[in-house]
């Protein structure tokens, strides 16, 4: 009875906290994390939130309604929706919502039969009218408002970036958290070889994101040949910004998640060393050669870290988010 009480009372303050910071605003966000909410209204006292910056600069959503549209994410309580009387409503996750025993397991449907709920947004492969793929690594990589041309540039930077003269580092690993213990399973790999560098909370040993590069991920990746980004859990799909600012900064990633198959219509996967849970002797031994091999370094970043249809999938999916909104709203 006691937690009941709480979680009510916690879910009404966390929602009228978020109804008062954006109830000003056509297109609203509740159920995001803290920091996201302190960006949100961070450029010029107008909200910063991507899909904000999306629905109301790029679709336009007043040229089609007057009527308010709530953005829900996936952290906060599932009953803020059912609270919210807004006539428009967005769901998206940039979590794992299928890892068992997880907070974001509450949303494990994605809210596609909820009929309150317009549009929902994640990392499954999933046909169905009211849900699109649109996974958070491209909201992390592109902006709301890039055309075909910038997204092709990006592509280009994303897959040719290299750097390797200032890479004289080992490998990084940046996260803060091991939900499973699968983290801590591949870091004392890649231990084995030669010092990981772990500036954030997980293994901490290093201050340097900090202290020099004031917390600048990709500016403190650019100094390292490899970095170690694990997803925090394995699923179909599931695919985060991790990679991603790996490959921005020049270094060759060790992954594992998405069934170590991570967007394979978009990244080239020879450019990639994939671990697995299970006997990795040949891949420590591949990293160590290229770790310890100038030339063979250089040759396997000189890959290209993209497909060439890249742009053009990016930019689709850009466009099928633009026109899902305006079937909505209109």
């Amino acid at each position: 009875m006691c937690s009941n009480i709480k979680k009510k009372y916690r879910l009404y303050r966390n929602y009228f906290r978020d109804y008062k910071e954006s109830n000003k605003y056509q297109v609203r966000c509740f159920n995001t994390l803290i920091y996201d909410m302190n960006t949100y209204l961070s450029r010029k006292h107008t909200p910063n939130h991507w899909l904000y910056r999306f629905i109301v600069d790029r679709v336009g959503i007043h040229k089609y309604t007057k009527k308010k549209l709530s953005i829900f994410g996936a952290n906060g309580y599932r009953e803020a929706i059912t609270l919210n009387k807004d006539k428009f409503k967005l769901f998206y996750t940039a979590e794992n919502i299928h890892d068992e025993g997880s907070w974001w397991t509450q949303y494990e449907d994605l809210l596609i039969q909820e009929q309150s709920v317009s549009l929902s947004l994640g990392f499954d492969y999933i046909t169905n009218p009211q849900y699109l793929r649109f996974p958070f690594w491209m909201m992390v990589h592109f902006d709301p408002e890039d055309n075909y041309e910038i997204i092709k540039q990006k592509c280009q930077a994303l897959s040719y970036h290299r750097d390797i003269d200032v890479k004289d580092k080992f490998c990084s690993f940046i996260c803060r958290n091991d939900y499973n213990g699968d983290r801590k399973f591949f870091y004392d790999l890649i231990n084995s070889i030669d010092k990981v560098d772990c500036p954030s909370t997980f293994m901490h040993n290093d201050e340097n994101l900090l202290l020099k590069y004031n917390n600048d991920k990709r500016a403190y990746l650019k100094k390292y040949k490899f970095n170690l980004c694990p997803e925090n859990s394995n699923f179909e799909g599931l695919v985060t910004e991790k990679i991603f600012d790996a490959i921005y900064s020049g270094c060759i990633p060790i992954y594992w998640g998405a069934e170590n198959n991570p967007e394979p219509d978009i990244l080239n996967s020879d450019a990639i060393i994939f671990l697995k849970k299970g006997d990795n002797s040949s891949v420590l031994n591949d990293i160590e050669y290229l770790y310890k091999n100038k030339n063979e370094f250089i040759r396997f970043t000189s890959q290209a870290r993209l497909k060439a249809e890249a742009p053009e999938i990016i930019y689709n999916s850009f466009q099928q988010l633009e026109r899902k909104i305006i079937q909505i709203i209109s």
